[in-house]
């Protein structure tokens, strides 16, 4: 089938690896305002259980949208049904956006909005240890000390949060939890996007993870909608909308482009964004050494993103197996 200009098997290499970081920045940012919202939401009395139920229901219409336009666009890259790909799929679905978005609203209604994005994004490193372990690769020197550094800011800027729900050590472990099972879900989508639409395989991802989510809600007796206002209404579709649905994808074509070790790493602005989103939505401060944290975080992503690309000679011949960046044919894969 021919490629169109706009399709991204069309692109250049290098543009490929910009529009990577690209995507997985913006996304970040937009998964940084979950955590506002919910808050603001959590004000008006509403629950977990009911606000994240809200939240996956509005975000649903986009992608039962999703699931048939990209099939129809790109039908040689959906698997079929009851193939492994697909249950594959199916199972990504329920450990990356059910029981860790389950984890991560529980934990975020016992501490602050700030500590939940910093102890979220300990993720990275339970991706590349999950691929060390499993899968046998091994993090560059450039990952190494960006990861270090950024890892650094994080460390300066936990010690420099405040508020009552500070240290709570429920909370700090059901984020830690939903940080562990996103990072299977990203190594998991790695492989898949080499072979399936990125976007339909988030739709399919996330239908599955709002099916889940309701469920549980309703069988556990958990799900008030009685406590849903105007006001958490509005937030509800707003997190729906801005917080998963555009983040999800804009995530999934990121990792189609630079891989999931290197999109971990770049997501590290998430935790920083969120700080300041609180300081403007919620009136939380930004202390001194809480900026400083934040300039090494911004550091740590820079050196990432500024990696220079080998040259196709030197990419022919390398075979190290580090996880910078996507081998050759698995860029060329990269699903329309």
């Amino acid at each position: 089938m021919a490629q169109t200009e706009s399709t991204p098997n069309s692109l250049p290499i290098l543009r490929k690896q910009h529009l990577g970081i690209v995507f997985v920045v913006i996304s970040a940012i937009c998964f940084a305002m979950k955590g506002i919202l919910a808050k603001l939401a959590y004000r008006e009395g509403v629950g977990p259980d009911t606000l994240l139920t809200l939240r996956m229901f509005s975000a649903l219409p986009v992608y039962l949208f999703g699931i048939f336009w990209f099939a129809r666009k790109t039908p040689e890259k959906k698997p079929a049904i009851w193939s492994r790909d697909f249950f594959w799929i199916i199972l990504l679905g329920l450990l990356g956006f059910d029981i860790s978005s389950v984890l991560d609203f529980d934990g975020l209604a016992l501490i602050s909005a700030g500590e939940e994005r910093l102890i979220l994004f300990l993720y990275p490193t339970f991706v590349i240890f999950l691929a060390w372990a499993f899968l046998k690769r091994r993090a560059g020197s450039r990952e190494i000390s960006a990861s270090g550094l950024a890892y650094g800011g994080i460390v300066v800027v936990t010690h420099g949060t405040t508020g009552v729900a500070h240290g709570s050590l429920t909370g700090i472990l059901l984020v830690l939890g939903s940080g562990f099972f996103y990072a299977l879900y990203l190594l998991g989508v790695e492989d898949l996007v080499k072979r399936v639409n990125p976007l339909w395989l988030t739709s399919v991802v996330m239908i599955t993870a709002t099916l889940a989510i309701m469920i549980q809600s309703v069988a556990i007796g958990s799900l008030h909608l009685d406590k849903i206002n105007g006001k958490v209404l509005e937030l509800g579709i707003l997190m729906g909308i801005f917080s998963t649905a555009v983040p999800t994808f804009l995530m999934s074509l990121g990792i189609a482009y630079i891989g999931a070790s290197r999109a971990a790493i770049l997501s590290f602005l998430g935790p920083v964004a969120t700080l300041f989103l609180a300081m403007i939505f919620l009136g939380e401060r930004v202390s001194a050494q809480e900026a400083l944290g934040s300039v090494m975080v911004f550091a740590g992503v820079i050196l990432i993103s500024l990696k220079k690309r080998p040259s196709p000679d030197q990419e022919t011949d390398s075979n190290d197996g580090r996880d910078n960046r996507l081998p050759e044919k698995s860029i060329e894969n990269a699903p329309g």
